[in-house]
C-alpha cells in the first residue's frame, strides 16, 4: 500500500508525481505484490467541499477520465477507483486551534468552508470543538 507521496510545490508540473507513483508501484511488484493500493486525496475537490465524494467521483471529462487531476494521474498509470472513503481522516481541535489553522474567526456553531478543505469543518462552540472529516479515494494500481 502506498501511504503517501508528495511533490514539493516548486517542482510541480514536471511529471515528478507520475514518476514517483510508477516507482512505488514498481517497488511493490518487485516485492511480489500483485496490486498496489493507494489512498488518493483528490486535489481539486477543495473547490467544491460541499459536494459528497461519491458524487465528485462521477464527474468526468469528455475523454472519460476523472475531472480531478490527481485521480487522473493515477488513472493514466493504470489505476482504477475501488471506493470512496468519505471519512478517511478525522481532525479535531479547539476553537482557538482551528482559528489559528484556518485564519478566519469561527463565531458560532455550524459548518464552515475552510481553505483547501475537501469537506466542511463542523464547529460546536459550546463544546469548544471543531471536527473535520476529510474524504479520499482508494485506487488500485496493477
Amino acid at each position: 500500500m502506498i501511504c503517501g507521496a508528495l511533490v514539493t510545490p516548486s517542482l510541480k508540473g514536471r511529471g515528478l508525481a507520475g514518476r514517483v507513483l510508477t516507482a512505488l508501484r514498481d517497488a511493490g511488484q518487485e516485492a511480489g505484490l500483485r496490486r498496489v493500493v493507494a489512498p488518493v486525496r483528490p486535489t481539486a475537490k477543495a473547490r467544491c467541499p460541499l459536494t459528497p465524494i461519491e458524487s465528485y467521483l462521477r464527474w468526468r471529462r469528455t475523454d472519460g477520465t476523472s475531472l480531478d487531476p490527481w485521480i487522473r494521474t493515477h488513472e493514466r498509470l493504470g489505476a482504477e477507483i475501488l471506493a470512496a472513503a468519505p471519512e478517511s481522516q478525522t481532525m479535531t481541535g479547539t476553537m482557538a486551534e482551528w482559528e489559528g489553522w484556518t485564519g478566519p474567526a469561527l463565531p458560532e456553531s455550524g459548518d464552515y468552508v475552510i481553505p483547501d478543505g475537501l469537506s466542511v469543518l463542523r464547529v460546536d462552540r459550546d463544546a469548544d470543538l471543531g471536527l473535520y472529516r476529510e474524504p479520499n479515494v482508494w485506487m488500485r494500481h496493477r
